[in-house]
């Protein structure tokens, strides 16, 4: 009788327990409609958020284009004197670097992969009828020997420290990638550009059946260098 009693004791105390527990979840538990709203808060603060960071940025670029027109107001005003000189040597400076988009006489060149000679010889290394960074580099070389004052492929301007490489199966120019059709674009002498590459490895390309067309404008415009120039090593001496 005893060891009954102390076992009906025994479960009442676990169920009391048991339902003391619960009962302390259910008011520490937070309920769904308060999980709402604190990701309702949590959402109207992101989107506060972003848009200060979206009028701070517009508040900026406002700054740097007032400070453009700033800058073009006074360089418009300069007529006379050292300041001019100053602005036309800056001028000629990006010229050089190629900084500035340009336009003048030269050529236009033209070449793509020889698809058609490809397909007639399926059996052949597919690497002779595609075209390759050394192909790209010769004529550039045959340019720049022809004295050409500014070079663009596919519109990359080449400037001095501008990289004409072969990664895998890319060819880039200036870190950009570039593919097939290869338009090359010089300013300089047109007779003299066109026979410095007429005899060149364009004449090899076109025995080999590469597509090229070769022409002359006088009124070529290419692009301004869009990457950056950092100088690690060099300085003034």
């Amino acid at each position: 009788m005893k060891q009954t009693l102390r076992s009906v004791l025994s479960v009442t105390f676990i169920c009391f327990m048991i339902g003391g527990l619960f009962a302390l979840y259910i008011r520490s538990a937070p309920s769904s409609q308060s999980q709402t709203n604190v990701l309702s808060q949590r959402m109207d603060n992101l989107v506060s958020t972003i848009n200060n960071l979206e009028q701070e940025i517009a508040a900026y670029e406002g700054i740097v284009q007032t400070s453009r027109d700033e800058l073009a107001g006074l360089e418009s005003q300069v007529q006379t004197g050292w300041l001019r000189q100053l602005q036309e040597e800056l001028h000629m400076a990006k010229l050089r670097a190629g900084l500035t988009s340009v336009i003048g006489p030269g050529i236009v060149i033209e070449l793509d992969d020889n698809v058609a000679g490809q397909k007639a010889n399926p059996n052949d290394d597919p690497n002779l009828y595609i075209i390759h960074y050394e192909d790209l580099l010769a004529i550039v070389s045959e340019l720049k020997s022809g004295g050409a004052e500014a070079i663009a492929i596919n519109e990359q301007r080449l400037v001095t420290t501008s990289e004409l490489r072969c990664v895998g199966n890319v060819i880039l120019v200036n870190t950009t990638r570039i593919a097939p059709p290869f338009v090359i674009q010089a300013i300089g002498s047109p007779s003299i550009l066109m026979d410095m590459v007429s005899y060149g490895r364009l004449e090899y390309m076109i025995t080999s059946g590469f597509p090229v067309t070769l022409t002359t404008d006088q009124a070529l415009i290419l692009p301004a260098y869009k990457g950056g120039l950092q100088f690690k090593y060099t300085t003034f001496s």
